[in-house]
């Protein structure tokens, strides 16, 4: 079994702890993947390690930006985290791209808690 396989056997099983090791070296192997980005998130969200997995959706959203669900996962990593200006910033480049975006973000309840905060009213506003 490869070490893809593994990792996989591993994450169906929910032994994210066990998994991480085995995704960092596939990640380290093909950086540049955005699958193998998207899983190491995974695995880091499972573990409580939100502002990694943050970061890993969204290197995984640079390399196929055509995913919004992975964008959607980055950003839900992002509020998971507390990350109020991580999070404006996502918002704020995914608006400029496309103004009806602010509505995929104002429908999704785990933002509700940022669009209080001023520059996120503003954003909303604009």
């Amino acid at each position: 079994m490869n070490v893809i396989d593994q990792y996989l056997s591993l994450a169906k099983q929910k032994r994210f702890a066990e998994g991480l090791p085995l995704i960092e070296e596939i990640v380290r192997r093909k950086p540049n993947m955005a699958t193998s980005q998207f899983n190491y998130g995974i695995c880091l969200a499972e573990l409580g390690r939100h502002r990694e997995a943050a970061q890993a959706f969204l290197r995984a959203y640079s390399l196929d930006p055509n995913d919004g669900g992975t964008l959607h996962r980055g950003c839900l990593a992002l509020a998971a985290d507390g990350d109020a200006p991580g999070l404006l910033a996502i918002f704020q480049q995914e608006c400029a791209r496309d103004p009806e975006m602010i509505q995929n973000f104002l429908k999704e309840e785990r933002f509700a808690p940022f669009w209080e905060l001023p520059d996120f009213k503003r954003l909303k506003n604009e």
